[in-house]
């Protein structure tokens, strides 16, 4: 909503689908998935041939949201890292490691004029 565009927009590529992609470019964005977190899902054996290994997505695109807000959506960075403060704690893959949403809505960005 901040920029009009999804975060994580998936497209299917001729050897894989929809849901490989959009596992690729969470893990672009967010990197590498703990194997204790990308093994505890029920369908992980169908992404993931080991820990951390893609099974039809072979070439990565590491990526920061800072580098996205700044480069594709020209926000300066002022801008870019009081949100990017909000947001990334709210996408940690461990449950114990991401923010609430209580502790979201007490986040100073969000009262930002």
């Amino acid at each position: 909503m901040a920029t009009g565009e999804c975060l994580f927009d998936p497209q299917p590529g001729k050897y894989f689908s929809r849901d490989d992609d959009h596992v690729a470019r969470i893990i672009e964005l967010l990197g590498r998935i703990p194997p204790q977190i990308a093994f505890s899902w029920n369908k992980s054996t169908k992404f993931f041939s080991r820990p951390g290994a893609l099974l039809r997505v072979s070439r990565l695109s590491p990526r920061s949201l800072h580098s996205i807000l700044a480069e594709r959506h020209h926000w300066t960075k002022h801008d870019v890292t009081p949100f990017t403060s909000f947001l990334l704690p709210a996408l940690q893959y461990a449950p114990d490691r991401r923010a609430t949403a209580a502790q979201c809505l007490q986040h100073a960005w969000l009262s930002a004029p």
